[in-house]
């Protein structure tokens, strides 16, 4: 069994994470970490668990866990922490969930972890990785196969809307990321590309809209998103798409379409709560455990 330690385990992404693992066939929880919230109750703060989880939050992690990997969550750690623990225990995997500010990630080996994009690195010994973005998670899903054909030109216009405590996390942060990772597929792509980030009603309500120059049939573009067939949770099609499709679930549909000969038209809908969040992070364990990635997450849309 995989042993998990989470740190601020108090966060709501701690407790989406908590509402994942409690049915994952292959963990066991072990350890909870909130300090200020030690001896409470995990249910008190996490609605959903009552009858699944009964532990109570620990106080800080000390740095030779018992456990097999560490979920970072909220602001729970500093990079000298994050360090240290590598250090003190080299064989503990980690999943940062939300970024640590001033993390070395390239020194200290940490792995973007976007599995439509870096799959090979999380099976292949790969000991950290860090959760995208809700907005970049989204957004790279959708352009990526565009960047391995080096379609993407300075026509790109890209807007995400989001829930607002979502968004003001993501903002500042979420274009450079995007901008990094797709500079990297394609050399020849500038960041300056037009990304805006909007308020939406609905707390697993998140929608991608991209356009761009695009002078390729869409026979052809859906010929590209075939890069996708043998992954689990990033799903091309040609009809309109519903943020009701991926409620609940680690799903990413994209819907392509090309309303003139010269016009690419994307919208692209998953759960901020899972992409770039708990189920992403759940994914990655799975892959850097040698797990089939839907271990845990075969989870049906709950919106209707």
């Amino acid at each position: 069994m995989i042993k998990v330690a989470i740190t601020g385990a108090d966060s709501p992404d701690a407790g989406e994470l908590l509402r994942i693992l409690v049915n994952h066939p292959e963990v066991i929880v072990t350890t909870v970490s909130a300090p200020g919230r030690e001896g409470l109750s995990v249910t008190s703060v996490h609605h959903g668990l009552i009858g699944e989880l009964k532990m109570n939050f620990s106080g800080p992690l000390p740095m030779t866990p018992d456990c097999s990997i560490v979920f970072v969550c909220g602001n729970s750690m500093t990079a000298a922490e994050f360090s240290a623990l590598q250090l003190a225990r080299p064989d503990i995997r980690s999943v940062i969930v939300d970024a640590i500010p001033n993390l070395d990630t390239e020194r200290l080996g940490v792995v973007y972890g976007l599995p439509e994009i870096n799959r090979k690195p999380l099976v292949r010994g790969a000991v950290s990785a860090m959760v995208p973005s809700p907005a970049a998670s989204v957004v790279l899903t959708a352009l990526y196969p565009l960047a391995t054909h080096m379609l993407l030109n300075d026509s790109v216009k890209v807007s995400v809307s989001l829930p607002s405590d979502i968004l003001q996390k993501d903002k500042g942060n979420a274009q450079k990321e995007i901008a990094r990772i797709l500079s990297q597929t394609q050399l020849s792509f500038s960041d300056n590309f037009n990304l805006e980030l909007k308020a939406i009603d609905g707390e697993r309500c998140m929608k991608a809209d991209i356009s761009l120059s695009c002078p390729v049939s869409i026979e052809q573009i859906h010929e590209m998103y075939e890069i996708y067939d043998d992954h689990n949770f990033a799903f091309p099609v040609s009809s309109v798409v519903n943020v009701k499709e991926v409620s609940g679930t680690d799903k990413c549909v994209i819907s392509l379409n090309k309303p003139d000969d010269s016009t690419l038209r994307i919208e692209a809908v998953a759960d901020p709560r899972m992409r770039g969040g708990a189920g992403e992070a759940v994914h990655i364990m799975n892959l850097l455990f040698g797990l089939h990635e839907k271990t845990g997450l075969a989870l049906k849309a709950s919106d209707f």
